[in-house]
């Protein structure tokens, strides 16, 4: 315990000395802020209220993501991940640890936009298991940057080449045929698929719409997918750091 508790306060300070994580860690007060402005003032019409709301709902995973992912490459820079694999504590276990540290802030903050914003109407608990799947994108994303990145230079072109992969939920937004399997493999399409069923939901209980899964098989479907693609990048990453 005293050991994840030293961590943390190392963490913390590195995410506070850096200007960039700083803003990071007030994104989701700025964002869903700006959200409920647009919604309460009428500034975001009817029809693009959905696609609001899932933009506001994906991004927040992968802007953590992408902290998390330089926070490690800095860990690689510094030697502290060579100086761990020689300690007696687990090289896996400071890992996970910051790793669970970011996917912690990405879910407090995926469900703050969400219910602060007001952008769909829902119970706390189905809040919460979407601000949990977008979070899934934050080790996935993390992950990738350390596979493939061996400076920050690197870590910014990944990151922005992994940041492609945001287009497939906005893509999928305007299908709700079949046609939306093909923007599947997109890590934060499970998690904007159940906010369009969320929004939709009148329209598909008075039967003028209809969608391939119900609200919770997008949610169950995503966490299984998610956490399949957790387990793929992590092992990528292991295997490109000869970790």
């Amino acid at each position: 315990m005293s050991l994840l508790l030293a961590w943390y306060k190392f963490e913390l300070k590195n995410l506070l000395r850096n200007k960039m994580t700083v803003v990071m860690i007030f994104y989701p007060l700025i964002l869903g802020w700006l959200g409920r402005h647009l919604i309460v003032n009428n500034l975001v019409p009817d029809e693009a209220l959905a696609l609001t709301a899932m933009l506001m709902t994906v991004l927040v995973g992968f802007a953590y993501g992408a902290m998390a992912g330089f926070s490690l490459l800095d860990d690689r820079d510094d030697q502290v991940l060579l100086s761990i694999q020689i300690s007696p504590v687990p090289l896996n276990l400071y890992i996970w640890f910051k790793i669970t540290f970011a996917y912690i802030f990405a879910l407090v903050g995926g469900f703050f936009i969400v219910w602060f914003s007001g952008a769909i109407m829902l119970s706390a608990g189905d809040i919460l298991l979407i601000a949990a799947l977008s979070a899934l994108q934050t080790p996935i994303t993390a992950f990738l940057v350390n596979a493939f990145a061996h400076n920050k230079v690197e870590g910014f072109v990944t990151m922005k080449a992994s940041g492609f992969l945001l287009l497939f939920p906005i893509g999928s937004f305007f299908f709700l045929d079949a046609k939306e399997w093909l923007f599947a493999i997109a890590p934060a399409f499970w998690a904007a698929k159940a906010v369009q069923h969320a929004i939709l939901q009148p329209l598909i209980n008075t039967g003028l719409i209809s969608m391939n899964l119900s609200f919770y098989q997008y949610i169950t479907v995503g966490l299984l997918y998610n956490l399949l693609l957790v387990a793929a990048t992590f092992h990528l990453f292991r295997k490109k750091n000869q970790l």
